[in-house]
């Protein structure tokens, strides 16, 4: 992912100021039922300017915000409340999230899966679901539709996330359609939302 994080690094200040200009409850409505509560303990994986970091750890979260690029974490950093924890660290190993050696009741990718190349997905979904507490659930948007820049792109799908999910025994519980809120007509997305077979209800 070095050239897309060289492209958002140099393009920082600009995509932050447009991912601000959006909010989290209308980016994130498909999922309202799975949104974390207070007390919850949050990773944020490809947090950007800290926009849904800050929404969760005002709705009384513990959010730990994960971000390669490093001057998007520092804007991340300076817009966040002090308790959100930024982490330099990326897919598919998160090598410094494992090493807190914590669990999380949500873990959050938000336009990131797409960058992600298909030879390192199975990993990538291998750590995340150790990440995860009992009950926790994983929250995957997909974008369809190409860049028009310098960022790395590849092909994602709900059926090949079905596929690796259960491999490392997680379940798809909802998925949603939907247009791009930067109202961009080649731009559509589709929101997984993963739980572990362990934690379903019978």
């Amino acid at each position: 992912m070095s050239a897309t994080t060289s492209f958002y690094d140099k393009n920082a200040t600009k995509l932050a100021q447009q991912y601000d200009s959006l909010e989290f409850e209308s980016v994130h409505q498909s999922w309202t039922e799975y949104w974390p509560k207070s007390g919850d303990v949050v990773l944020d994986v490809g947090a950007g300017s800290g926009r849904d970091a800050r929404w969760m750890s005002d709705r009384g979260c513990e959010v730990f915000a994960v971000e390669p690029s490093t001057r998007l974490l520092e804007i991340g950093n300076y817009n966040c409340p002090e308790q959100v924890i930024w982490l330099h660290d990326s897919l598919p190993y998160l090598k410094h999230v494992i090493e807190l050696e914590k669990q999380y009741d949500l873990v959050l990718l938000s336009a990131v899966w797409m960058h992600l190349p298909v030879q390192q997905r199975s990993i990538a979904i291998k750590a995340l679901c150790s990440l995860l507490s009992e009950d926790g659930v994983l929250v995957i948007t997909l974008r369809h539709g190409e860049f028009k820049d310098a960022r790395e792109t590849f092909g994602v799908s709900a059926f090949e996330l079905d596929k690796l999910a259960s491999d490392v025994g997680l379940v798809i519980c909802h998925i949603a359609d939907g247009k791009d809120s930067l109202k961009r007509d080649e731009v559509t997305w589709q929101t997984v939302v993963m739980k572990k077979t362990s934690g379903l209800e019978v």
